[in-house]
């Protein structure tokens, strides 16, 4: 899930600056790209909340047991970061752990891995620094990929983990396994009615009347809460986006961050809620 065009790390507004000069659909053929390459930090940010965070308890649980493993418990914190050569938030990533799961013999250079994935979940221990690096792939848009053994054939063995949206209308989040060529993988599906996936695409989808019809459109918000940082951000819609950055900032919640895993939650509660 590697694009050439760093759509998510673009600022809208500055595709407003370009708007005089694209076609007046231009949205709707980046829309893929954001869709799916923009899930990738979607996906970080979610799994570093603790809205998001029960889920990741039940995927290192998954690959523990995959692999016959137990990972210290002294790892008490876990965090995700992006990785992949298309983003600029995976540079200096390997100075933040100290070893690679799976613990064998690597092939190639840990630079690659970083390179060559979308995602690193890194377990850590807060008193004495000891971390653990684990990789997986995103696929925001065809997460039935990762059934295919012709996907996992192109991917770096130490890839050991995937999330991605599939449709379905049960609104379900579940796990599966699969093996290709000896290396054990956990896959972590969001059907795209689930609320996180629907919300995800109902930002895409207002982002994409406005830069077509304007700040003055009307767009029938879901509901109150994404009505009002909808409207919001119409009048802020020609700000610098640090303005808008700063002023989205007063509303997250230090506590709602995660990272502690205290045992406190062994299985994943019911999901479809």
């Amino acid at each position: 899930m590697h694009s050439p065009l760093k759509f998510a790390e673009y600022p809208l507004w500055s595709l407003s600056i370009l708007r005089g000069n694209l076609p007046p659909n231009f949205f709707d053929q980046i829309e893929s790209y954001i869709r799916n390459w923009g899930a990738q930090y979607f996906f970080t940010s979610l799994f570093n909340q603790k809205i998001g965070g029960h889920i990741i308890i039940e995927l290192i649980e998954r690959l523990e047991e995959l692999y016959g493993v137990c990972f210290n418990k002294d790892l008490n914190q876990f965090s995700f970061y992006v990785s992949g050569n298309d983003s600029q938030l995976s540079y200096k990533l390997f100075n933040r752990f100290s070893e690679v799961f799976p613990y064998k013999e690597m092939k190639g250079s840990i630079s690659d891995l970083i390179a060559y994935s979308d995602l690193c979940l890194i377990l850590e221990n807060t008193l004495t620094e000891s971390s653990v690096g684990i990789f997986g792939e995103v696929e925001g848009i065809h997460g039935n990929k990762f059934r295919s053994e012709s996907y996992w054939g192109k991917k770096h063995e130490f890839c050991v983990f995937g999330v991605g949206v599939i449709d379905g209308n049960q609104k379900l989040v579940y796990f599966e396994e699969s093996h290709h060529k000896g290396t054990p993988r956990v896959h972590l599906l969001f059907e795209k009615s689930h609320f996180f996936i629907s919300d995800f695409l109902e930002v895409i989808n207002s982002f994409r009347h406005l830069f077509l019809y304007g700040p003055t459109i009307n767009y029938r918000s879901p509901d109150e809460e994404f009505g009002f940082f909808l409207s919001e951000t119409k009048k802020m819609w020609s700000s610098p986006i640090e303005q808008i950055f700063i002023f989205l900032e007063k509303f997250i919640d230090g506590g709602d961050l995660i990272g502690f895993n205290d045992n406190l939650i062994s299985v994943v509660p019911d999901l479809r809620s």
